[in-house]
Parts: C-alpha cells; structure tokens; sequence
C-alpha cells in the first residue's frame, strides 16, 4: 500500500526578487532536488513534475515555456549561456539518479506547441496574400547537429504572433497553411509548430523517445495540450510508450474548467493512459476560497467524480498557471480555506493528488501538510463513501479503510461561527476509536456498534479540517 502523491517541483518566480534572498539554493534547482531525494520521499511524495529542462529564448533567465531547442538541456553555449535557469544537464541527470535511488519518479514538463528565440527572420506571404518578417529560423548553433541535424524555418509552423516589419501582434498563418485540428485554439503564442508537417512530427517523437529511452526520465505533463494538434497529442503517447518496457506516466495540462467539456477532450485524443489536470475541480476550490459555493457539490464535481473518467484525474490546488505574484484579472489562486481543499483531494479514492511547492516550502504550510501527507499515506485506503451528514456548508467523507488500521472520516467546512460543528457519521468501523490526525480538534470519537460516531470539526477557516483516524 503505498498512495502516490504528486509534488510539482519549481513555481514562477523561483530565483527572482525576494525569492532569489530568502531561498538561494533554489537558483540551482537541479542540485537542490538532488540534494533533498531522501527528503522528499520521506516527506511521502512518490514523483515529481520538474520545470521545463529544455534552453529557452530567453537563456537562463527563461522560466522554460519560451522553448528554443529541445535538445538543449543545459548543454550547449546558445542564447547567451550553458545553464538553464534551474542548472546544466550535467547537473539534471545527476539529480535524476538521485531521485531514482529513493525511488521517486520525475516528470518532464514538455513544451511542444511553440517555439522562441529564433536566430533569424525571414520574409514569408500570408494566408490573406500580404508580406510579414517573422522569427521562424531556428539554426541552433551551438548544438552543431548533436543528437539531431533538424532545423526550422517557416515551413515547420503554421503561423506566428509577432509580425517584425509592422511591429504589431497578432495572428499570421502563413499561405498553404491551415491551423491545426486542437481542441482549443491552434495559436497560443510564439511560432506555433505545424504538426501536419511529417518531418516536425517525427523529430519531436525522436526527442520524447529520447527523454524516456536515453535519460531515463518516467513521463511527461504536456504544456497547453488543448493547443497542440489532437492527433499528434495521440501519436506522441503511442509512439512514445510503445518505444519502452515501462508504463510512460502522461499528464496533459488542458485549461477546461467544464467537466463535460474536459470529458470531450479526454474522448478526443482518445488514449488509454492519459491522464489530465483537474480543472473543473479546481473551479469549485475557487468557489470555496470565497465561500460561494454549497458544499453537496463536492460530491460530483470534477473529473476526479466523472464515472469512467476518475482514475484520469490529476488533482490539484495550485500551480505556476493559476498562482503568480502577478496574475491575469480573470485568474483566482487559492487564498483561502487552502487546506481544506488539500485535505480533499489527498484524501480521496480517485485521482493523482498534486503538492505545489510554493505551498509546501515557501510559504511553509509544510507542517499541516504533513499531517494530510501522513493520513493519506497510513490511513487512505478502503472503499469510499459519500457521507449523508454533508449540508451546504460542511463536506463529509469516509473511507472503510482495508483492516483495523486503515480507514479515515474527513470532515472540511467553510462555516467560519467559530463553534465546534458535530456530524453523525456512519464510519463502516463498529467500536472503533478515533482521533484528529491534523490536531485540530483534540478529543477522540468511539463508534457504537453500528459504526455510527459524532465526529466534529472547528467552524473556522484556520482550523476548518478534521481527518479521524483509527487510534
């Protein structure tokens, strides 16, 4: 018995402003991830989703999302330096053994809709019959042809945002070109690469049997997979697993907020082993953090709730995406009644559940985390059950547990009375006595013979989660 949990291990403003003082070791990622693998297992993570690896337009001062070359690692002197932001290749795969030796296994985070920082421009006739200077030669220099000899130009995309000669932003698809079939829109930003262009195919399938083949790497989490060719999204996984005796881990991040909508996509693309953020979850959190929200919807909402669709779920509270010092108007982190919402998703039967590490180690909520941490690793096991004491305000949950250690009740509220709320609850264990496992309440609970206790929780936004566990 061992419940997975997911840790996502960078966040955007690593090494920059204050971050940069208060956590400097953070500046070489790769090192600090190498340095801390037996923490981290220890702490219970069982994977890890690092940053974006590949050398960026932007150099090391590139968060990774503005990929240049893929092949770069960190290896190559090319826009402006060796290193990546989070450290060289060298540096990369030694941290990736270490990770290995305790057991955890890492993610790529794979940019593959865009590209940044091409060498030159070139002139290229548009769809609508006029002329535009765009960034779309990529002669990668400092690589001289290692491990591919593949460059671009404009005919290995579809179009561009950035017309250099008017200046101006917008969107150029270039003449006998046609954005490709994505489920969102084609051109999110940068040169988008055109995925009906076999050769661009092909190179890209030979990088990602690369990752896993060569360095070793466990999967991938797919940026703005709603943006990228559908088909293309399924060839990679195919070609990608079939290439290797391990189970290849593919986590894509499509923005879908609509459950039923995000179900579509997942039927879309069509793949046994994809697996995909839970955003319409997410949703509801943002709901929940401005207490707008009828708590009897945490019942079904999700993907992690979707019959069929459950076990396809990456659950998660935050990420780099929604959790930004600067964020879009139209964009909510979790800023309040952040536990309770941790507490849900670590809990649950169904779903990967994700620790950001801005929540875990920068703000320094490890302490109640851990407590989460211990109680889905020791105590989250057993069939599940939706408990009828939830009401609009409190959520109620059980899990039967797998023998007389096992099994949990959780209770998570957004009454904020300050009064202790009891709920009678049928735990699926007779004569069993529990206690708070966070320490938020202190008392215990003993079941009567028919698994019927008075479980309570703190009506506080700061002590509103209990997880009773079998003493």
């Amino acid at each position: 018995m061992d419940n997975e949990i997911l840790l996502q291990a960078f966040y955007w403003e690593m090494c920059t402003t204050t971050y940069k003082e208060n956590f400097p070791k953070e500046c070489d990622l790769w090192n600090l991830l190498g340095e801390m693998s037996d923490k981290l297992v220890d702490i219970g993570f069982t994977s890890i989703w690092i940053p974006p690896a590949t050398k960026g337009g932007a150099g090391f001062k590139d968060v990774g999302y503005g990929v240049y070359d893929l092949w770069d690692l960190g290896e190559f002197n090319q826009k402006g330096s060796k290193r990546t932001k989070y450290g060289t290749k060298k540096e990369l795969l030694k941290a990736l053994k270490e990770l290995h030796n305790n057991n955890l296994k890492v993610y790529f985070d794979a940019v593959l809709n865009h590209r940044f920082g091409a060498d030159e421009t070139e002139i290229v006739e548009l769809k609508d019959g006029s002329k535009a200077e765009v960034w779309t030669k990529f002669n990668f220099p400092g690589r001289e042809d290692k491990y591919s000899s593949y460059k671009l130009t404009w005919r290995c995309f579809d179009g561009v945002d950035w017309n250099e000669r008017s200046e101006e932003i917008g969107k150029y698809l270039f003449e006998g070109k046609d954005w490709d079939w994505s489920y969102g829109e084609d051109l999110l930003m940068g040169a988008d690469l055109d995925y009906n262009d076999t050769k661009v195919k092909e190179d890209v399938i030979k990088w990602g049997k690369w990752i896993i083949n060569d360095l070793n790497f466990d999967g991938f989490r797919l940026d703005a997979a709603k943006h990228i060719d559908n088909g293309f999204i399924s060839y990679f996984i195919n070609k990608v697993n079939n290439s290797s005796e391990k189970e290849v881990f593919f986590g894509g991040e499509a923005w879908i907020e609509d459950q039923g909508t995000l179900v579509d996509y997942l039927n879309q693309i069509n793949v046994g082993n994809y697996k995909v953020f839970d955003y319409p979850l997410r949703s509801i959190f943002t709901k929940m953090k401005n207490r707008n929200i009828d708590m009897n919807i945490l019942k079904d909402r999700g993907l992690v709730n979707q019959q069929g669709y459950k076990n396809k779920a990456i659950t998660f509270v935050d990420t780099h995406d929604t959790d930004r010092d600067e964020l879009d108007d139209n964009i909510e982190s979790i800023s309040h009644y952040k536990y309770q919402a941790y507490c849900y998703i670590l809990m649950r039967e169904e779903g990967l559940p994700t620790i950001y590490w801005k929540d875990y180690f920068t703000r320094k909520m490890s302490k109640n985390l851990n407590d989460l941490i211990k109680a889905r690793k020791k105590y989250a096991y057993g069939k599940s059950y939706e408990s009828k004491a939830t009401d609009e305000n409190t959520y109620c949950y059980i899990r039967e547990g797998l023998d007389e250690k096992t099994g949990l009740v959780m209770l998570i509220t957004i009454d904020k009375s300050g009064d202790k709320i009891f709920k009678e609850i049928d735990s699926k264990n007779s004569n069993t006595i529990y206690y708070d496992i966070s320490g938020n309440v202190k008392h215990t609970v003993t079941t009567n013979e028919n698994g019927i206790g008075k479980f309570p929780v703190k009506a506080t936004e700061n002590e509103g989660w209990s997880v009773w566990v079998k003493k």
